[in-house]
């Protein structure tokens, strides 16, 4: 009897041991499988994150930059030619300008049919109409950070020297209404030889100083002065 209890114990001791035995190896293969899912998640969302980095860099490639969208914009806006509208004597004209880069400073303007842009001496160029070189524009341009102030007082001071009263007639020209214009100060004197105006604005990064000599009879300052007005960097 006791042998045969003997027996049983060791036949349930076996059997415990065969069952551990199952669920560890259940176990381990669980473990197992878990492990070899979770692998193949990390490969598939590394792989996700390598295409979507790979599209974004393509994607960044293929943007244009900013700054050459900017350049290509100005170059567009500043073609070979323009039309410009501007008064003549009595009459109102539109006709086509030229580009012209300074020789000596750094600017462009678009120059009408009929008149020539030249360096007058450093820091300043002239801008007369063929027709009559005494009816000429003077040109100079400073940076941004110039003193605007003393400029329009020079301005106007060279204006009133041989005595007189400047006026303004910044709404008497279509530099006023021009595209880029800004802090704008125009006046004008008549006297016997003839009409000076002068103009002071920004534009584009610059500060500049028009002078216009006219005279009653030719009517060329509103011509010159839109000239003037498209003054942009080179």
């Amino acid at each position: 009897m006791q042998l045969k209890w003997k027996h049983l114990s060791l036949s349930a001791a076996a059997v415990l041991m065969l069952a551990a035995c199952g669920t560890a190896e259940e176990e381990a293969d669980n473990n197992q499988d878990t492990q070899m899912e979770q692998e193949e998640t990390a490969d598939q969302n590394q792989g996700s994150e390598t295409d979507e980095g790979t599209e974004k860099e393509a994607s960044d490639e293929n943007a244009p930059d900013e700054e050459d969208t900017e350049v290509s914009e100005q170059e567009e806006a500043r073609g070979p030619e323009r039309e410009l509208t501007y008064q003549s004597g009595t009459s109102q004209q539109t006709s086509q300008a030229k580009l012209t880069k300074s020789d000596e400073m750094d600017y462009s303007i678009y120059v009408l049919d009929g008149y020539q842009l030249t360096s007058e001496e450093p820091n300043k160029d002239v801008l007369y109409w063929n027709e009559d070189e005494q009816v000429f524009m003077r040109i100079e341009t400073f940076g941004s950070d110039a003193d605007y102030t003393m400029l329009t007082e020079q301005m106007v001071g060279s204006l009133e020297f041989d005595g007189g009263e400047a006026a303004d007639v910044s709404g008497e020209y279509s530099l006023a209404e021009s595209d880029g214009i800004e802090e704008l100060v125009i006046r004008q004197l008549e006297t016997e030889e003839g009409v000076t105006t002068g103009a002071v604005f920004m534009k584009d990064g610059m500060t500049v100083r028009l002078t216009v000599f006219d005279k009653p009879e030719a009517g060329q300052t509103d011509a010159l002065l839109s000239m003037g007005a498209t003054i942009g960097q080179k």
